[in-house]
C-alpha cells in the first residue's frame, strides 16, 4: 500500500498565511500595505474559521492545529472563539512575513504547492 506523504507544517503555514491575507481583500503589492493592514485587520469583512483554515491546507485536524500552533507562537495571527466558533486572524506581522517572504515560500514549496493544487487548481489567493 502506498504511504501517503505529508509535507511539512511550514508549507502548510504559508497556505494559511495566504488565505486569512486574501480575507482582508488587500493587494500585498500596495505601497502602503503596512500602514494600512492594521485598519483592515481591526474592522475584517470576511470572518475566516478554523474549519476554512483546515480546507485550505486539505489537512486533518491535528496538522490544522500544529499550523495553527506555530503561527500563534510566531504571532502571525490571532485565535479567537465566541459562540459561532474560531474567529481567525492575521496580525500586522503576519502581513509584513507574508509580503516579506512570500516569493521564497512560492519558490521553495514551488513542487509542494503544485502537488497539493494538482486537482483543484491554486485559487486566486495563492498565486
Amino acid at each position: 500500500m502506498a504511504e501517503r506523504q505529508y509535507k511539512g507544517f511550514r508549507v502548510y503555514a504559508y497556505i494559511a498565511l495566504a488565505r486569512l491575507f486574501a480575507a482582508l481583500d488587500l493587494s500585498l503589492e500596495a505601497p502602503d500595505l503596512l500602514e494600512r493592514a492594521p485598519a483592515v485587520i481591526a474592522s475584517p469583512r470576511e470572518r475566516v474559521s478554523k474549519e476554512e483554515i483546515l480546507h485550505a491546507i486539505r489537512s486533518n485536524s491535528h496538522m490544522t492545529e500544529k499550523v495553527l500552533e506555530y503561527l500563534l507562537s510566531e504571532k502571525y495571527v490571532t485565535v479567537g472563539r465566541d459562540e459561532r466558533g474560531y474567529d481567525i486572524r492575521i496580525t500586522p506581522a503576519g502581513v509584513e512575513h507574508l509580503r516579506r517572504y512570500r516569493q521564497l515560500y512560492r519558490e521553495l514549496y514551488a513542487r509542494e504547492l503544485q502537488v497539493h493544487y494538482r486537482y483543484t487548481g491554486s485559487p486566486d489567493w495563492i498565486r
